[in-house]
């Protein structure tokens, strides 16, 4: 039940900030795979994108990007997604390119139930 409240969360985070940096009319692309042993999530958006200089601090606490000024955030919302995926033993990742958009890749494992 805790999963399942923390991968509402991260979905909230992520989902919302691929709406609020994407423009009007951009599509957002949400898949999951689940296997056996694991869940594979990928989120793109077809947005600004994160500048290349800057993607090594995307997940520091406070962190905003140089192209983000003029929109609302506190720079800890990715911050916790990692804490929260990694919680959950996963592992969190990107891809983006300025003025194409972000993909962000989740692994999380599935525990066993008892």
């Amino acid at each position: 039940m805790q999963d399942e409240r923390i991968l509402r969360n991260v979905f909230l985070n992520l989902l919302s900030n691929a709406v609020k940096y994407s423009g009007e009319n951009k599509p957002i692309y949400f898949s999951i795979l689940i296997t056996d042993l694991l869940v594979t999530i990928k989120i793109r958006d077809e947005g600004i994108g994160i500048p290349v200089a800057e993607q090594q601090k995307l997940f520091s606490i406070f962190y905003r990007a140089t192209n983000v000024a003029n929109l609302q955030g506190s720079g800890l919302g990715l911050t916790i997604v990692k804490r929260y995926v990694e919680l959950m033993g996963g592992h969190i990742d990107f891809t983006s390119e300025p003025r194409t958009g972000t993909t962000f890749y989740l692994e999380i494992p599935i525990k066993p139930e008892i």
